[in-house]
């Protein structure tokens, strides 16, 4: 017997595991697995397999292809966000010149009316600035192609505002937000035809 062998009394064994899983702050049946590789293992075998048996049964992994997908889509937030700005709820508020107590109240209303676009960011939401007017009022442009993006299902609050800002194929290449001011039949076009290749 070594100085790194543990015995258990067999009585005592239910006392130890819990003890050790409440010390480790793992499971029971974790520590018991632990538990039977000290018993069983010598040396870095025993390291090794202690290691093995802490780490959980099932462990969904994700491809190389999701790691490098969810890389692009961030990227593609820090751009945009980067490009066009942000506001707040009150900061909308205060571009519109609005007078509410409730310094929600409006960016809520105008989110509720399908009329922007909210995008969570931690714990709060962001309102992308290229969805307002110079007067810090909803474009209309933007409220049209929502209304019509709406109805692709699932569609989240990241990829509605990110369709704005990527190249597409029904614009000959350019970006929906470019085309808001000059031509936004156009944009909201290419949103119809996106929805409907999507839905359909």
């Amino acid at each position: 017997m070594t100085s790194g062998d543990i015995i258990i009394p067999i009585m005592m064994e239910a006392d130890v595991i819990e003890r050790v899983a409440e010390g480790a702050d793992v499971e029971p049946e974790q520590a018991e697995r632990v538990l039977e590789a000290w018993r069983t293992l010598a040396g870095e075998r025993r390291f090794a397999d202690l290691i093995e048996r802490l780490m959980p049964e099932r462990l969904d992994v994700p491809t190389p292809a999701v790691v490098l997908q969810a890389r692009r889509n961030a990227e593609a937030r820090t751009e945009l966000l980067g490009e066009f700005g942000a506001l707040r709820s009150a900061e909308v508020a205060e571009l519109a010149g609005s007078r509410a107590a409730n310094r929600a109240a409006l960016a809520n209303r105008w989110r509720a009316e399908n009329r922007v676009v909210a995008v969570p960011m931690g714990d709060e939401l962001l309102y992308p600035g290229f969805q307002f007017t110079p007067e810090g009022r909803p474009h209309p442009t933007v409220g049209a192609a929502l209304g019509i993006l709406r109805s692709i299902p699932d569609l989240s609050e990241w990829q509605a505002v990110l369709w704005f800002v990527g190249a597409n194929g029904w614009l000959g290449g350019r970006r929906p937000v470019d085309l808001l001011d000059e031509d936004p039949g156009a944009v909201e076009d290419a949103a119809r035809r996106e929805a409907e290749e999507l839905v359909f």
